[in-house]
This record gives structure tokens, sequence and C-alpha cells, in this order.
């Protein structure tokens, strides 16, 4: 059980962030949170799968309304998983004025700082935030990536460096089922994932191979939209899904499958899907990782000067050192 100090209780008294939960409030919130790409992108996914249903529980919080400097995406409170699951209880921030967002953190409960969590953002006060109240917070920090932000701001076109089956495919005016059989003949099948093959994409995952990994991918499947392309057998062999902030994540293709525009197809697939629901198609990359951004490269994809840290965060044990 934990003991907030005098000094605590009395600056949460002043200081408390707010819940946005209304369809109106919400509407206005991505809006502005569209003026202010690409560093607000991770959190202006999370409103967005509010408001389509809210399928992975969360919330958004603002430190005043309608006028804001902080959003903080974040689990629901009542419905956040009791085990400790640092994927499925990640959250996100944005802010417009760092001093803010320092105050906010270290003086309100905004943040869970007694379960192991990930913390994701798009500027670089996020992780040096972090970094600062690690001692105040009996914590510690790990810096598990940082990766490079893409955005695919056009419709998909063509490119010179794309196999002819993937500039066939995406030339044609033909809806994608009809599109993935005429022109990927009848061994492939362009699908979506399902629960099925949650296995697989942990087997694959950079950061996946244990339950928590796989708890955590199976509810993306379930939550939100996907491509793959299947086999004969209806095997996965390339796919790409959504996280929870609107994100395009674990992109991956079978080493032996590599090479043939597979993964372009995938991730092009899914970004039609994602457009049509208004969703801004945005990912990331190592920077290490020339395969991948020459694939993105294919499809015109931007690259921007923002850079997404993920930041691990684990509670101190009690006597132990947190260095």
């Amino acid at each position: 059980m934990s003991f907030q100090s005098p000094e605590l209780e009395a600056a949460q008294a002043t200081l408390k962030m707010l819940v946005l939960d209304r369809q109106d409030e919400l509407k206005v919130l991505k809006k502005e949170l569209e003026s202010c790409f690409p560093e607000s992108l991770k959190v202006h996914g999370t409103v967005v799968n509010i408001c389509r249903g809210n399928p992975f529980h969360q919330e958004v919080l603002v430190d005043t309304w309608p006028s804001f400097q902080v959003v903080i995406a974040r689990p629901q409170r009542e419905k956040a998983p009791s085990e400790p699951n640092y994927f499925s209880r990640s959250c996100a921030v944005f802010y417009r004025n760092l001093d803010s967002y320092k105050q906010l953190v270290k003086d309100t409960d905004a943040i869970d700082w007694d379960q192991e969590f990930l913390l994701q953002g798009l500027q670089d006060g996020v992780y040096q935030t972090s970094q600062s109240l690690a001692a105040i917070k009996h914590f510690s920090t790990k810096l598990v990536s940082r990766t490079q932000v893409f955005i695919l701001q056009k419709p998909l076109s063509p490119h010179a460096c794309l196999t002819p089956t993937y500039v066939a495919f995406i030339t044609q005016e033909l809806p994608l089922a009809v599109q993935a059989r005429e022109r990927l003949g009848s061994d492939l099948k362009l699908s979506s994932l399902n629960a099925t093959h949650a296995t697989l994409l942990n087997e694959t995952w950079s950061v996946g191979g244990s339950e928590q990994s796989l708890h955590y991918l199976t509810q993306l499947i379930c939550c939100f939209p996907s491509s793959c392309l299947l086999d004969s057998t209806g095997f996965p062999i390339s796919w790409v899904l959504l996280d929870q902030f609107g994100c395009l994540t674990h992109a991956y293709t079978m080493p032996a499958h590599r090479g043939k525009g597979y993964i372009q197809l995938v991730i092009a697939a899914l970004a039609k899907k994602l457009q049509t629901l208004s969703f801004p198609v945005y990912g990331d990359v190592l920077e290490d990782n020339t395969p991948m951004q020459k694939a993105l490269q294919c499809l015109d994809a931007c690259f921007t000067a923002c850079f997404l840290s993920y930041d691990l965060h684990i509670p101190a044990v009690t006597g132990s050192s947190n260095n």
C-alpha cells in the first residue's frame, strides 16, 4: 500500500487530469491533435479508436479543457489488466508545454507508477522526464527501442522499384478480394489475421516470445483491422496489424518469401482499409532496418523528423537499488 505526502495531496487538489468521454469533446480533441501531427499521432490514434467503439478499453486525459497543454492516452482504470503486462498497459503522451507535462506526471496519478508499463511518445521530453522522475517515483526505466516515424499521406501509387505483382495489384480498380484472386494467383490469398495466427506472430515478433506478448497480439488481432497474405494451406506468409494507438505494427514476411514485394502488398491493403475509416496511416521502423525502409520508400512513405521512444517503466523492489 502506498501513502501520499501532504505536499502531493495538496498538489493533486489543484492539478487533476480530466477524462474526456463525450463524443463532442473527443471530436474537438481529434481535430486539435490533427493540427499537431506528427508529434500527436499516438494519442490521436487512441481518440479515433475510442470514437469507433473503444474495443481496447482506453481513455484520454487532458490537463485543462477546452484549451489543453497535455494529453495522455492510457488504459481505462476500471478495466486495466491486473496481471503484469506492459504491452496492454501502454500509455502514450503528447504535450504542448513540457513543464506542464513534467508537473502533471510528478504531482498527479494520471500515470499509475505502481505497475509495470510502457510509455510511448514522439517528443524527446517524454523519455527525459521519465529519467528525471526515476528516483522520486521509485522505478527504473529502460529504453526498449527508438524508431523513426513514417506516414503514408497520399493515395498509394505504383513505384518503379515495386515487383510486377504488386504494381498490378494496386493499379487495378477491382475490389481488394478480386484483385487478390486475379493478381496473386490461386496459391496466394489476401486476407485478415485471426486469433489462430497469434502464436506465429508471437514467435516472429522481435519483442515477443512471452505469454504476455501472445495475449497482447491476440487482443490486437481481435480488436483492430489487419492484413495478411495466406499460402495455399491458409498459412500466413506476410502480414501487418494495427496497435491500440492506430499505429502499424509487426510488419513481417516469412524468410522464405522475402524479396517478392509481399510486405508492400499487405501494408497497402491495410492502408486502404484505414483510409476508409479516417485513420491516418503511420508506423515506425528501426533506423538499421534497411529492407523495411526500402519497402516503405516503394510506397512513397514520408519519413518524419520524429522518433518514437518505447520506454519500459518498472517499479523498484522495496529495499533494492534504483540504479
